[in-house]
């Protein structure tokens, strides 16, 4: 009698073990999807092109944007400085808005419809342009922004 209550017993934790060795491979792979899904919560995503243009620096802290560079005329135009992506599943609503600076940043590189407003679809881009006016006269400029995901 004692000898089957043994065999109960050790088949029971090999069952045991056996469940564990199989479970724990699943839980391990639920845990990093979860780890993994972290970066899909962007409302957008930011690839400077700031490189192609001479003279031009960005710096960015958050969701700020800082823009430095010399103007060569009395007007000029910077157009697709940086490219803005929507990675959701969704349509979303983009909006810049200036904390300092006399240039003016926008969507697209339309100089005659300077939108600071825009719906972009999901998985596409829109460029941003900057555009600095007869009114800025100082040779160096820095502008400041934000972008808001509404």
């Amino acid at each position: 009698m004692n000898n089957h209550f043994l065999k109960i017993t050790a088949n029971f934790f090999a069952t045991l073990i056996l469940i564990a060795i199989l479970a724990l491979p699943l839980l391990f792979a639920a845990s990093f999807t979860k780890v993994a899904g972290v970066k899909n919560q962007s409302k957008y995503l930011i690839v400077s092109q700031i490189d192609k243009f001479p003279d031009m620096t960005l710096s960015q802290q958050e969701d700020r944007y800082k823009i430095s560079f010399d103007k060569l005329g009395p007007s000029q135009a910077f157009l697709s400085v940086l490219i803005l992506n929507n990675p959701t599943n969704q349509t979303q609503t983009y909006s810049l808005d200036v904390t300092s600076g006399q240039a003016k940043p926008f969507f697209s590189e339309d100089l005659d419809n300077q939108i600071t407003k825009i719906a972009v679809p999901q998985k596409t881009s829109v460029p941003i342009s900057l555009f600095s006016g007869e009114e800025a006269t100082a040779e160096g400029q820095t502008i400041e922004f934000t972008i808001r995901a509404n």
